[in-house]
Formats: C-alpha cells, sequence, structure tokens
C-alpha cells in the first residue's frame, strides 16, 4: 500500500491521479487535511494522527511512502517567512514520528532551491540555498536520510524543478499569469529585459518520473526532475502569444538589474538515465496549459 501526502498541491493532485490509476484506490492512501473522494484518506492536523487511526486504514500494510506534501511559495516573497517555511521540517519529523512496521521505500519531494547559483545545474552542484524555504528542504532531506538508513528504509530523494501545466494557476509564476493576461486582453509585464534562461518541465513527464522512481533498487543520491528545454522569459511571451493567436503587447518593466541575468539552466542526463528517458514536446505542453486555463476562465 502507498502512503501520498500532500494531494490538494499542484503535483500531488496529478500523482494521486496517476497512482490510482496504476495501482487502484484500494491500494493507496492519502494523508490529507481534507477530505477526498478518489480513494481512502487519512485526516491530519499539521501531520498529527493516532496511532489507533492508522490501525484502521491498514497502516500495518503500508510499504511505501511518497511524501509530496509541504508548504511550498506560491510567490517569491513567501520563500522566507519563517513559519510557513519551519513547518516543512515539522512536519516531516510528525510524519516520520509515526513509525511504520512494513515500509520499505520513502520517497521525498525536494526542490532545486538547495543549490546555489550556478551556470549549469545537476547533482554535483554546490548545496547553498539562498531562501529560508530551500533550507528547510536541505534539512528535511538531510532528516531522511539519517533516519532511513537507521530504519533499513530504502529512500529516495527527488529534486524537483520548474514545472508547467494544467492545474498551476494557484501559483504566481510565469506561465499561468501571462496566459491570464493573454486570456484578460491585456498586455504581458516582464521585469528586466527578458533575456533571463528558464527551463520548464511538463507536469505529467514530473508524476512519471516520480512514479517510475518507486522502481529503483538503491539509492544513487539525489535526482533532479528537471528539463533540458531552454527558453528566454520573453521568447516564452511570444509562444504563449502566438498559441493563443492573440495580438497583446509586452511591456517590459526596466530594472536597476537589467544586466545582471539569473538563468536556470539545467543538465538532467541523471533523470534521463534512471526515470524519464523523453519529455514531452514544450510547445505542446504550452498549448495544453493555454486551453486548460481558457476553459476554465469560460
Amino acid at each position: 500500500m502507498i502512503l501520498l501526502t500532500g494531494t490538494s498541491g499542484f503535483i500531488g493532485a496529478v500523482l494521486l491521479d496517476k497512482l490510482i490509476d496504476k495501482y487502484g484506490a484500494d491500494n493507496i492512501l492519502a494523508l490529507t487535511s481534507s477530505p477526498i473522494e478518489k480513494c481512502r484518506y487519512l485526516l491530519h492536523n499539521n501531520y498529527n494522527v493516532s496511532p489507533d487511526s492508522f490501525l484502521r486504514s491498514d497502516f500495518e500494510n503500508i510499504d511505501t511512502i511518497i511524501h509530496a506534501g509541504a508548504f511550498t511559495p506560491k510567490q517569491s516573497t513567501e520563500a522566507n517567512e519563517y513559519f510557513k517555511c519551519n513547518s516543512n521540517i515539522i512536519n516531516t519529523e510528525a510524519l516520520l514520528k509515526l513509525g511504520f512496521p512494513n515500509l520499505k521505500r520513502f520517497i521525498f519531494l525536494s526542490t532545486l532551491d538547495v543549490y546555489a547559483v550556478s551556470d549549469i545545474i545537476n547533482e554535483n552542484s554546490v548545496v547553498n540555498p539562498i531562501s529560508l524555504y530551500g533550507h528547510s528542504k536541505v534539512y528535511c532531506e538531510k532528516m531522511i536520510t539519517s533516519w532511513a538508513n537507521q530504519q533499513n528504509v530504502l529512500h529516495q530523494i527527488l529534486r524537483i524543478g520548474h514545472v508547467y501545466g494544467p492545474g498551476e494557476e494557484k501559483y504566481l509564476k510565469a506561465i499561468p499569469v501571462m496566459i491570464m493576461k493573454i486570456l484578460n486582453n491585456e498586455p504581458i509585464q516582464i521585469i528586466g529585459s527578458g533575456k533571463d534562461i528558464r527551463s520548464f518541465i511538463f507536469i505529467d513527464d514530473v508524476v512519471n518520473a516520480i512514479v517510475k522512481s518507486m522502481d529503483l533498487t538503491f539509492f544513487n543520491g539525489p535526482i533532479n526532475i528537471v528539463s533540458e528545454n531552454q527558453i528566454s522569459i520573453e521568447n516564452l511571451a511570444r509562444q504563449l502569444i502566438k498559441i493563443a493567436n492573440s495580438k497583446v503587447d509586452i511591456d517590459f518593466v526596466k530594472t536597476t538589474n537589467d544586466n545582471i541575468r539569473r538563468d536556470f539552466i539545467f543538465d538532467n542526463s541523471k533523470m534521463k538515465k534512471y526515470l524519464l528517458s523523453k519529455e514531452i514536446n514544450f510547445i505542446e505542453g504550452l498549448r495544453s496549459e493555454f486551453n486548460y486555463m481558457k476553459k476554465i476562465k469560460a
């Protein structure tokens, strides 16, 4: 049986559907803060759960945990909020303390925010977060590794990159913000020159990689779930305008840091070796998200 946390989040919601489709609803138990209808669930309050509740929910049959639940900043201003970031550590610790007698595998969804600034990011890049959120995820990684080694549980750390696709509209990220501007027939605003490079990975690819990680039989260090698709912020806006067949303008807002670029370019060879050999076409992924947001706005 698989225990999944974070089912109300962007990745967790899609992952839940994938797990149910692959393994059946009877083999999934969601640890959630609000009721869901798709499978059996166990309610928690900041991961405070009665052991009796677990026993009534086939607790002893849980052999795999996928810990997707976490505070994730919806905008950059939240990345250093102490109480929210610290909840990642407190809640992960509470989960580990529950004890699982037949647990064989623990998969933890971390973040690329653990890395320092680097020209090309891979699993050997320096870990030195610039935000409290990144630090909270690093600590969770180390805590889980220590716990798993002591408990003789196979674990896997997946550092998730810049994910896009249907369902991310809750977050003030570049793609959904641009799409909403287009749908409202408003100019797209770009802060700075728009030359910064970003690399986005489609939500279905992320979920497929997570599910595939359940087949790994050894821990070979963290794996970055990232894309090799590279596009500038300006070209991203122009591509979305083209997909929408729109004529909205792009407004560039000059800043004092216009000459300072922060590119996100990834080497995803490790992911391709172990988890995902081929990505969904980036333009098709953008079109899918645009059509989705157009439909929910209608």
